[in-house]
């Protein structure tokens, strides 16, 4: 990353701009009942894959905030410690599940909005701290560094997420 003299954080946001920019230029070609009514075999539907990344990105909200993840997630804390990410996915859907398609896009708009703000004032050092440093009292002991927990949830989701969601609308692309 350094070898092009750019620090991490440029790195960083420019991947999750580029992530970004690619799923809402797919997502701006679907029709509402694209998003809403076609589901996978596990039920999901384009606007659940929308509220689910939304809470994810706010879990990463939260821990920037020094406030344990699970708040973002919308779960309570033995889930989180405890569960599979299976099992806080479909809390999650569900939690959601009431939400329109334009409530879904906006949760995820501001979440994304509060996380970029939180990201500027970082530093490379800051980037490199592990989750501990930000929420000492976390009741999961991730020991991941602040970047990679923050890609994990911005353009590594965002990406994942998009060809899940290519796959459920147009299965044969």
């Amino acid at each position: 990353m350094a070898d092009r003299g750019n620090s991490m954080k440029t790195e960083l946001i420019a991947e999750i701009e580029a992530a970004w920019a690619a799923l809402h230029s797919y997502l701006a070609q679907l029709s509402e009942a694209q998003m809403t009514t076609v589901h996978d075999h596990q039920g999901w539907t384009v606007k659940d894959h929308l509220t689910h990344m939304a809470a994810w990105e706010e879990s990463v909200v939260v821990f920037l905030q020094g406030r344990p993840r699970y708040e973002g997630l919308g779960v309570d804390e033995s889930l989180y410690s405890s569960a599979s990410f299976d099992d806080i996915n479909d809390v999650i859907k569900q939690h959601y599940q009431a939400l329109t398609l334009a409530q879904a896009t906006a949760q995820l708009q501001a979440a994304h909005r509060r996380l970029m703000a939180l990201l500027q004032p970082l530093t490379d050092a800051d980037l490199s701290q592990s989750l501990r440093h930000f929420l000492p009292s976390s009741p999961v002991d991730d020991r991941r560094q602040a970047i990679n927990i923050i890609r994990d949830n911005t353009s590594a989701h965002f990406s994942e997420h998009l060809v899940w969601i290519k796959a459920l609308v147009s299965p044969r692309e």
